[in-house]
This record gives structure tokens, C-alpha cells and sequence, in this order.
């Protein structure tokens, strides 16, 4: 009986445990499920006791004598623990995470980090691009290929690839792509600057 208290014991206050921790979203509930681990080692030492099991050969003088066995092994859980707990107090702490990011780019005032390119000029990531919103409609595939992109306000652009001297140019309309596409090889392309 007393077993079967110690291990549902275990499981309640280790599933308690593990709740506390991920739905914690402020100070106060990770506070609470800080105070609440102790609880879960506890019973984790009641469930696992510690074992120790000397060989026959060995006298208990001469295994009193020897001390630590294997100092590397302890040190290197005092490692493990202070980067675990500093880790932990940065999270706690430090409100703004910007220096890691400081090699992508600039960090303002807000805490954001903003893009550069060499030039020194910020860069928008999610800048409208001209041909967004279009989508590959028609496919004429040979020497000289043919794309046929419309949008959905029907506007539309064919792309002409010319794979011999691998040259790409391009024409658009605001309307009537079909009459666009049976005329593309007679319509008058221009580079992509000049189009869009």
C-alpha cells in the first residue's frame, strides 16, 4: 500500500511538474512550478532509491580510503548545472534578446532587428514585389520558351525565354490574356525594368 501511494505520488506530481513548466506564461505560474520541482525529487527519490553494492573483495577500509573516484565525472555536472542555471536567470532577466541577432543586422530602439545590405541601406524582407499575386497560367516550352502569368484582378505578363542566348524579357497587359497569349510571339518585349 505504502508503495502504491509513493508511485501515483510520483506520477501525479511529476505530470503536475511538467504541466507547471510549459503552460507557465508569467513570472508568478513559473515561480509556483519552481517550488513544486523539489516535490517531484523527492518522490523521484523514494521511487529510485540509491543502491550501492560494494564487490566482495574489496574491504570497506580500503573503499573509505579511496575518496572520489572520478573527479571528471563531477565536474562536469557542475558544468552542466551552471550553464542550466545560467541560462535559466539570462531567460529571467535580460528582456531584450537582441545581441544574438546583432550579426544579422542592426538593432533599434523597439528591440527589432532590422536588415542592411552592403550599402549600408535597409533592406524590407517583406517588400510587394511587382509580379506577386501572379500565377504560371499557360506554358509554350521550346527554343524560345513562353510563360503566361495571371492575377486575379486579371492583369497578366508572359515571360520570354530565349534559351540560346539566355535572354528573358517580358510584356504585360491589364486585360484579356487569352488575346495576349495567341498574339505572344508577335508582341513586343522589353526587359524587366522597363516593363513593370
Amino acid at each position: 500500500m505504502n508503495k502504491t501511494i509513493t508511485y501515483s505520488s510520483f506520477v501525479i506530481a511529476g505530470l503536475i511538474m511538467v504541466i507547471a513548466f510549459v503552460t507557465a506564461t508569467t513570472y508568478t505560474q513559473l515561480a509556483v512550478a519552481v517550488i513544486l520541482y523539489p516535490l517531484f525529487i523527492y518522490f523521484a527519490f523514494k521511487v529510485f532509491p540509491r543502491k550501492t553494492i560494494q564487490p566482495e573483495s574489496v574491504k570497506p577500509s580500503q573503499k573509505e580510503s579511496e575518496g572520489i573516484a572520478d573527479i571528471d565525472k563531477r565536474t562536469f555536472l557542475k558544468l552542466i548545472g551552471a550553464t542550466g542555471l545560467s541560462f535559466f536567470l539570462y531567460s529571467i532577466f535580460i528582456k531584450k534578446a537582441g545581441t544574438p541577432f546583432s550579426l544579422f543586422g542592426s538593432k533599434s530602439e523597439s528591440g527589432t532587428v532590422s536588415l542592411e545590405d552592403s550599402a549600408g541601406d535597409k533592406i524590407d524582407p517583406v517588400e510587394k514585389q511587382p509580379t506577386d499575386g501572379y500565377r504560371l497560367t499557360e506554358l509554350d516550352d521550346s527554343i524560345i520558351a513562353y510563360f503566361g502569368y495571371t492575377h486575379k484582378d486579371g492583369s497578366w505578363f508572359i515571360m520570354r525565354v530565349d534559351t540560346e542566348t539566355g535572354s528573358y524579357r517580358y510584356v504585360r497587359g491589364d486585360s484579356d490574356f487569352t488575346i495576349g497569349w495567341a498574339d505572344r510571339e508577335h508582341s513586343k518585349y522589353d526587359y524587366y525594368a522597363n516593363v513593370f
